[in-house]
């Protein structure tokens, strides 16, 4: 008799080794498993891509530390991103208490990864890619609770962005 395991690697990733010559692993699990929502696993697939490609992005995923609630009103559908220790669990649904939720469509949810980092490691949003997510913003297709947490909207966005 098969039992289905209870959660799910998403990806899994060898960050670069630390200073003291230890490898660390960076983790994205998908609580729900082979259970998980299309969301959950866009969204875990995406991270754990996004970190096996640009090995820099794991030092944001080391230090992101809450959750971050992503509700997609066309598809009624929500994740929520728990980081923790460089693991990121994914959950269906909202879980815990988020310390930034953003509520967008989806067409907008996937214009966030085009979004381009800057200088300093900041989102540029001069650029035409940045430009349509402050429209978005500006006309209520993105709302973002929990901007007080800027260096959590920063880390989630450089590791969400597909961009260089």
């Amino acid at each position: 008799m098969h039992h289905p395991r209870p959660c799910q690697l998403a990806g899994r990733v060898d960050a670069p080794q630390s200073s003291s010559s230890i490898p660390t692993v960076t983790d994205v699990i998908l609580a729900q498993g082979d259970q998980a929502s299309g969301l959950a696993s866009m969204m875990g697939t995406l991270l754990a891509q996004n970190v096996a490609q640009h090995p820099a992005k794991s030092t944001d995923l080391r230090r992101l530390r809450g959750d971050v609630l992503i509700d997609v009103s066309d598809l009624q559908e929500q994740v929520t991103l728990q980081f923790s220790g460089g693991v990121c669990t994914v959950q269906n649904g909202a879980v815990g208490r988020p310390k930034v939720r953003l509520r967008t469509d989806s067409a907008t949810l996937m214009g966030l990864s085009a979004v381009r980092i800057g200088p300093l490691g900041l989102p540029n949003y001069v650029d035409v890619n940045g430009r349509a997510v402050i429209r978005a913003m500006v006309g209520g297709r993105l709302r973002i609770k929990g901007m007080r947490h800027v260096a959590t909207l920063n880390r989630v966005t450089r590791l969400f962005s597909v961009m260089s």
